[in-house]
């Protein structure tokens, strides 16, 4: 409908779909899960920078600050939530904004945990975390701990016995023979049950991927996340543990700070 020629519109239409691309591109979860991965690594690498200078009694009350802020957040966002709900009728309506605002205040005790690990090398090293430390030392040399330890460490070895022996004795009489006989019948069972459903899901995907809506969606879905969930739900969880634990580490952050004062690694 432009008064323009149809090589400028061609190259307005180039331009707009390189700009569109650009845009995808950056608001994919890869990128949004990259981009927070960055934000919380640099927010770790600052806590942990300006702990490594507190002194242990600095440590150890910033510590305090930070357990005292999980109650303070979780009141204050529920009383500010409560207030703006039961008069929102009495109340202007540009107040109701301050719901994100609370949001943020309950959401704000995420931001304290990298604090604990942070500061406690520090708050250790405090005479009250090493006078606590020796009551506890004193606690487990008392007569009375002691025994109680023996007797727990008694009981275990005889539940241990006991689980021996009913072992052996079902091997004797034959009943371990006939529970490893049915296990192999009642697998086979539970899996011919479990196993036409995702069959089934499969052949309702692709009775309905004839749509146009569907055709696309389930197309990108396969191409992108279809080795995504291959692994077992414990080896996700187990991956996904050691690749955020590492950066709750002080050895972690200060090994980056080593390699940015000695500059790149060439290889």
């Amino acid at each position: 409908m432009l008064p323009v020629s149809h090589a400028k519109r061609d190259a307005w239409r180039a331009r707009v779909r390189e700009q569109w691309l650009w845009f995808r591109r950056n608001i994919s979860y890869q990128a949004f899960e990259q981009a927070l991965h960055n934000a919380f690594e640099s927010g770790m690498a600052w806590v942990f920078r300006k702990c490594r200078r507190l002194t242990p009694g600095g440590a150890l009350l910033v510590i305090a600050v930070a357990v005292l802020w999980l109650p303070i957040s979780f009141g204050t966002a529920t009383a500010l939530h409560a207030t703006l709900i039961a008069r929102a009728n009495s109340l202007p309506a540009w107040m109701q904004l301050l719901h994100p605002f609370a949001t943020f205040i309950a959401k704000s005790k995420l931001l304290v945990l990298p604090v604990y690990p942070a500061a406690w090398p520090q708050a250790k090293e405090h005479p009250i975390v090493q006078r606590f430390f020796q009551f506890c030392r004193y606690c487990m040399s008392i007569d009375v701990v002691q025994k109680t330890r023996y007797r727990y460490q008694q009981a275990e070895r005889g539940a241990d016995l006991v689980a021996d022996s009913v072992r052996r004795v079902a091997v004797r009489i034959g009943l371990a023979d006939w529970l490893t006989g049915m296990q192999v019948p009642l697998t086979d069972m539970l899996t011919w049950i479990r196993k036409p459903w995702p069959d089934v899901m499969m052949r309702l995907l692709e009775t309905f991927s004839g749509a146009p809506l569907v055709n696309s969606i389930s197309e990108r879905y396969f191409a992108r996340y279809g080795s995504v969930y291959s692994a077992p739900p414990s080896e996700q969880v187990r991956g996904l543990f050691e690749r955020w634990s590492i950066k709750f580490s002080a050895d972690y952050y200060e090994a980056k700070d080593r390699e940015g004062r000695n500059g790149p690694r060439l290889h």
